[in-house]
């Protein structure tokens, strides 16, 4: 007779547990105009279906904003909320956001979406907590055994900047996603290893910070064929599917390309130069903070806005009056803001450097039990750290979020590992 396993009963419980304080605290996120923007390039879809040629790169629309958006941003999070949209009934808005106008300006515009479709719009990206929250489990537990699962899971699923920045209609929920279901993958597969690339291709093509990952994805392929050079038909064939895989993602979710891929790659490699530029100029001079210029004051900034700040509701202060009032509800909810501050940031940032020292130590002595995930997880998080620091120039606090899932399981590593040396000198008094 089968026994009933009731840790997995409990796991299930305590995910919807979360899930149910996530799902319910998402019409109380303050509003980002960006999420208006997301909402009114969802339209795509119904232009997918009416007259897809509209959505392909053309010289003559280099003014057209929708093809501006379409060669700036990644696409993934508008086509979810497209489809969320289509599901729940509800039409998009049909102007933009204007961040040079006031907000009453663009709320007779017609820029700011209603209640109900702002919901719909957060939870055709939200959905995926729960996912998510179980994948943080596996990916401590594949590392360091269950106890670290829970320890990931819990310090997951109640991080301020996980809670704030997935909740809204922009893409970090599906980049957060993609990023824990990216190592979860890295971290567990011995075989079909050009799977990777789907995680891989979801998370760049929700932001495209998200690059880092796709090289680390091959490493290893790379390393199969390291250890049987004889034998390289199967390193191949993974790195072919792996590569066809990512390409026939990126191109599926980019009609933007379809046309002519050369000319709108050079087009948007163009716009966002263009863009970061005058971003980081304007912002510079109106707050020096926000556009670091030296690694060390990058690295600052990551430290700042990982650990000590609080939450950021706004990356500027255009239209702090209008979500003043939603900003205090928000942070009414101790919950939301638990483990930001000088102190309890301080002690985690303590803990996350206490957890890569006992990482690196297990694998020297070769006492990690699981070296491979572990050596594979120190890349990637080095990849994506490297990449954030080389490649952005404004230190807004969602910019960060991909470093999140590597904070939370070198805290949960250095908890669990402290535990452990704590017991030993226990069991042995007891032997």
């Amino acid at each position: 007779m089968k026994t009933i396993d009731s840790s997995r009963w409990i796991l299930l419980f305590v995910i919807m547990l979360f899930s149910l304080i996530y799902f319910t605290g998402i019409a109380e996120v303050p509003f980002h105009p960006d999420e208006s923007s997301q909402i009114f390039m969802s339209s795509d879809l119904e232009m997918l279906t009416t007259q897809p040629d509209a959505l392909t790169w053309k010289a003559e629309n280099s003014l057209d904003i929708r093809q501006r958006y379409r060669l700036l941003d990644a696409p993934l999070t508008r086509w979810m909320i497209a489809i969320g949209r289509q599901l729940a009934g509800e039409p998009p808005i049909q102007s933009d956001w204007d961040w040079s106008q006031d907000w009453q300006t663009n709320l007779n515009n017609g820029a700011l979406p209603s209640p109900r479709l702002l919901a719909v719009a957060r939870f055709s990206v939200a959905f995926v907590f729960p996912l998510v929250l179980w994948l943080s489990f596996k990916i401590g537990e594949r590392l360091a055994g269950k106890r670290a699962g829970w320890l990931n899971l819990i310090l997951t699923a109640t991080n301020g900047l996980v809670l704030l920045h997935t909740r809204r209609s922009m893409a970090e929920s599906l980049l957060f996603f993609g990023f824990v279901l990216f190592l979860f993958l890295l971290l567990s597969l011995d075989k079909r290893l050009w799977l990777i690339s789907i995680p891989a291709a979801l998370a760049f093509n929700a932001k495209y910070s998200a690059a880092p990952l796709v090289i680390v994805g091959v490493i290893p392929i790379l390393l199969v064929w390291v250890r049987r050079p004889l034998r390289p038909k199967q390193s191949l064939t993974d790195l072919g599917l792996y590569l066809a895989l990512f390409i026939a993602i990126t191109l599926a979710l980019n009609p933007v390309l379809w046309s002519s891929p050369r000319n709108a790659l050079k087009s948007a490699a163009e716009e966002r130069s263009r863009l970061l530029s005058a971003q980081t100029a304007m912002i510079g001079s109106i707050n020096p903070a926000l556009a670091p210029d030296t690694l060390a004051e990058k690295s600052v900034a990551l430290i700042a806005q990982l650990y000590l700040t609080q939450s950021a509701i706004a990356d500027v202060g255009n239209y702090r009056a209008q979500t003043g009032e939603a900003q205090r509800l928000y942070f009414s909810r101790p919950w939301n803001n638990l483990y930001q501050g000088v102190v309890s940031g301080g002690f985690l940032l303590a803990l996350t450097l206490i957890g890569l020292l006992w990482m690196v130590v297990h694998l020297i002595r070769r006492t990690s039990s699981a070296p491979r995930p572990v050596i594979f997880f120190l890349i990637t998080f080095l990849a994506q750290m490297a990449g954030i620091l080389a490649s952005i120039p404004l230190s807004f606090q969602r910019y960060y979020l991909p470093l999140v899932p590597f904070v939370t399981v070198l805290i949960a590593y250095g908890i669990h590992t402290g535990l452990e040396l704590g017991a030993k000198p226990k069991s042995s008094a007891q032997d």
